[in-house]
């Protein structure tokens, strides 16, 4: 058995790490966990140093590859992943996220700071910030969303 497995580390080349590397990040793909994506990147970086022309042998070749793991799993998790989470709310899924400053267009003249404005394809109740009244037509920007009700300013 010891036998076979030396067999194997005997033949690493660039191409065997490179398939190293691709194994891992099939397992990266399943995940989704970004952890595996660093020993993937070792790996395939390794495969430079396992090129035949350096004659690097395969305890050279491992000793490359865990230092890389873990120095990339380090840089990763402190840099990288932090910047990934970084990123705010985009409201590709909420679309009243998405309305505040956009501009619609008053339906029918507002009373007493109320009344109902066009969006899109679609009619929303509104309310003015200061309690005026637009009239039919007019463009007023939309400051706020409290629940369905647009809060417009002109």
């Amino acid at each position: 058995m010891m036998e076979m497995l030396l067999s194997v580390f005997d033949r690493m080349n660039l191409w065997a790490w490179w398939a190293v590397s691709g194994v891992i990040l099939i397992a990266e793909l399943l995940t989704g966990t970004t952890y595996l994506l660093w020993p993937a990147a070792a790996a395939f970086l390794t495969g430079f140093v396992a090129l035949e022309v350096l004659g690097v042998g395969w305890p050279v070749q491992l000793a490359v590859f865990a230092m890389l793991s873990f120095v990339l799993l380090w840089a990763g998790d402190r840099w990288v992943r932090p910047s990934m989470m970084a990123g705010g709310s985009s409201g590709l899924n909420d679309r009243s996220a998405r309305m505040v400053g956009q501009r619609v267009t008053v339906v029918a003249d507002f009373a007493s700071g109320r009344g109902r404005v066009s969006y899109g394809d679609s009619e929303w109740a509104a309310e003015t910030l200061d309690g005026t009244n637009p009239v039919a037509g007019s463009i007023l920007k939309v400051n706020a969303i409290n629940g369905v009700v647009l809060t417009v300013v002109s």
